[in-house]
């Protein structure tokens, strides 16, 4: 029964995506509705600011400045550890996920809410820059 469920989940999750890139709704010669390289932007924008916001909390734990508290301890070395918990800790702050078992203190909250608002922002602009695209591409086509 679960492999059902997931099997259907991921069946409606394809056809999703499928009807969005390859649709012909709009009466275009097969054109896509949303560009692949335009999603796969966004997606190594977002891996870019995760990865580099988890190395900035690394790179701050390891000069010694506690930033980070993991079950309000503070982390302790190794060094992959100490890279692991604050990357994991940048993917649930930019994604504003915010489960609560780790906890910037500091100046890592002042990084924490810069990183938050990054994530607000992303998806919006993604939007907006869409509508823009496809509005211009359809006056074109019209007029």
């Amino acid at each position: 029964m679960l492999l059902v469920s997931i099997g259907s989940l991921l069946c409606i999750i394809y056809k999703s995506l499928e009807w969005l890139w390859l649709s012909d709704r709009f009466g275009r010669n097969q054109k896509h509705f949303l560009s692949i390289e335009y999603f796969v932007a966004l997606i190594i924008t977002y891996v870019i600011l995760l990865i580099g916001f988890g190395f900035i909390y690394t790179f701050i734990e390891m000069a010694g400045y506690s930033i980070i508290l993991e079950s309000g301890q503070e982390i302790e070395p190794p060094f992959f550890h100490i890279l692991g918990t604050c990357i994991y800790f940048s993917a649930v702050t930019l994604f504003s996920l915010g489960y609560g078992d780790i906890v910037p203190i500091g100046i890592g909250r002042w990084f924490a809410v810069v990183e938050a608002l990054i994530g607000y922002l992303l998806p919006a602009a993604f939007v907006v820059r869409s509508v823009i695209y496809f509005e211009g591409s359809f006056f074109k086509e019209r007029g």
